[in-house]
């Protein structure tokens, strides 16, 4: 018998990911990673070609990447 707090899990894939942790040391880890939105458009297009939004998640991630990079350049100036 499963748990009442028990989710179905949904397959999905991680895209761009933004983190900022604190350290033991007291200092601040920013971290992101995303996928290329190059590489993702041809996967899609090639693996998937009847998916529609190949062109706009890849544009959300250049937009996302873009903000990444700034916040990432600019963050010396708050630690």
């Amino acid at each position: 018998m499963q748990s009442a707090s028990y989710k179905t899990l949904k397959p999905k894939a991680q895209l761009f990911k933004l983190e900022a942790n604190l350290l033991t040391n007291g200092n601040v880890e920013l971290l992101y990673d995303s996928v290329r939105p190059e590489d993702f458009e041809r996967a899609m297009n090639e693996g998937m070609p009847e998916y529609e939004g190949s062109h706009s998640v890849a544009s959300l991630l250049r937009y996302l990447r873009t903000v990444a990079d700034e916040a990432m350049q600019k963050s010396s100036s708050y630690l």
